[in-house]
């Protein structure tokens, strides 16, 4: 696979999942009544979504050499792509009680597409624990400026997550020192976070990229082989692709 050809397929990749992240935002909002999916804006959001994600998966297929195999390591993307919102209209199904777990599994679906790369993006550079550190922090934070600067929990959240992203709108501000210090230590760690979040972006896209040129390399080299033992290039040629590969 040509150079331009891998970028591409990262940056899709990449696409990919920002949707599967969106998606995921909007039936857990919808799940929680906070917003009405099957409304303007968000009915044409997550309808874009379910057509690419269609597109996706069916392209995936058409390419597949081993169609079985495919539909078989799939699942979760099939699964992402079953038309839930159509069901709920058929009686059998409200009778049964079962549009009420619907958002359930398309959620799962749609989980299941990016599980194994969100997997792989918490792990580059331990990126987990130093996510579930910075959320304490934030957590031990608020609830301490809860409680000094005279706030809800909710308005100490907010500020803490504001300060922490150093937007800093200024709704919610610190007057003793305590409540200063904590803001300090914040802004400290949200700059710490964003460095480290740059970095975990720019290391995963790296390793996948050498992951992905070895294996391309390796299938290029295994076909030279394959060529040669079949009499339809020499040893010479064999060897002359093969150092021209290794050497990229």
């Amino acid at each position: 696979m040509k150079r331009h050809h891998r970028h591409l397929f990262r940056v899709y990749e990449f696409v990919i999942i920002d949707l599967s992240i969106i998606s995921v935002i909007l039936i857990g909002l919808n799940y929680l009544n906070i917003i009405n999916i099957s409304v303007t804006p968000y009915h044409q959001i997550d309808l874009v979504i379910f057509i690419i994600f269609v597109f996706d998966y069916f392209g995936g297929l058409w390419f597949s050499k081993r169609k079985w195999d495919y539909v078989r390591t799939h699942l979760f993307d099939l699964l992402a792509i079953i038309p839930f919102g159509y069901l709920t209209g058929f009686k059998i199904f409200r009778l049964a009680g079962l549009t009420k777990i619907f958002p359930a599994f398309r959620m799962a679906g749609v989980l299941g597409k990016i599980q194994s790369k969100l997997t792989k993006f918490f792990k580059t550079n331990d990126f987990i624990f130093s996510l579930i550190i910075c959320v304490v922090i934030i957590l031990v934070s608020s609830s301490i400026f809860s409680v000094v600067e005279h706030k809800t929990t909710q308005q100490a959240i907010w500020w803490a997550i504001t300060t922490t992203t150093t937007v800093g709108y200024g709704d919610i501000s610190p007057h003793t020192n305590i409540g200063k210090f904590l803001a300090t230590i914040l802004m400290f760690v949200g700059i710490g976070f964003v460095s480290l979040l740059t970095s975990t972006f720019t290391n995963f896209f790296a390793n996948e990229n050498r992951k992905h040129n070895h294996f391309s390399k390796a299938d290029e080299i295994r076909k030279f082989y394959n060529l040669y033992q079949r009499g339809a290039i020499t040893e010479q040629e064999y060897q002359r692709e093969k150092d021209k590969l290794l050497n990229e």
